[in-house]
């Protein structure tokens, strides 16, 4: 017994000892957090403070390229009317976008006008499709005449915003169609027909106008 007694309290001693000899350790460890955690936040503003400043001097540095092309590029390139070219640039990019959208519309138009027709055939309702166009385009001619005495505008401007209302009011038409009985669908689908083909009939000849007013005033001025 005292044999092991003796092994065993050598043994604890061991422990105790290390035990003491790593805690200073530890010590030292939370000290050297603690000292972290104070000066962090004063590395964290010096941070801040510098990558604040770092695009400051990146501007700085881009104004100064500029200014140093703008001197080294030549006097011809200087004295170009770049604002008339931009502008020139937009009014064609705009008339572009017309005449893409006229395409559009009118293709949009001629797939659905024939996909009517064929719907209109198979449903042995053929004597409809003359009826509901003759009556879309008087329609058309209607509501332009009576939009235009009760919302006066300029004669133009009007006009082409009188069009586009027609223009919607027949495509809700077309939608309202579907709900509708098969000949009743019928004869809505091609009234929305006539009065679209009167619509985009009536806005081709405005163009027209407009485009023959435009070449006879440049003709005048010069």
């Amino acid at each position: 017994m005292a044999i092991l007694a003796s092994a065993v309290l050598p043994s604890t001693l061991n422990i105790k000892v290390k035990q003491l000899k790593h805690q200073p350790s530890q010590r030292h460890g939370l000290l050297q957090l603690n000292g972290y955690r104070r000066v962090s936040p004063r590395r964290r503003m010096k941070i801040t403070m510098a990558q604040s400043g770092e695009p400051k001097k990146i501007r700085e540095q881009l104004n100064i390229i500029k200014e140093t092309l703008w001197e080294a590029t030549p006097e011809t390139v200087k004295d170009f009317p770049w604002k008339k070219a931009e502008n020139l640039l937009l009014e064609r990019l705009l008339f572009v976008g017309q005449k893409a959208l006229k395409l559009s519309l009118v293709t949009v138009f001629v797939i659905s006008s024939l996909s009517d027709f064929l719907y209109s055939i198979s449903r042995n309702q053929e004597l409809m499709v003359p009826f509901g166009l003759i009556v879309g385009c008087l329609m058309t001619d209607f509501l332009k005449e009576t939009s235009q005495e009760a919302f006066r505008f300029p004669e133009e401007k009007g006009l082409k915003w009188h069009l586009l209302a027609l223009g919607g009011f027949f495509v809700v038409v077309k939608f309202v169609s579907t709900f509708s009985a098969i000949r009743t669908q019928v004869f809505l689908l091609h009234v929305a027909n006539g009065g679209l083909m009167q619509a985009l009939w009536l806005w081709r000849s405005l163009l027209e106008e407009h485009e023959s007013k435009g070449s006879s005033a440049a003709d005048a001025q010069s």
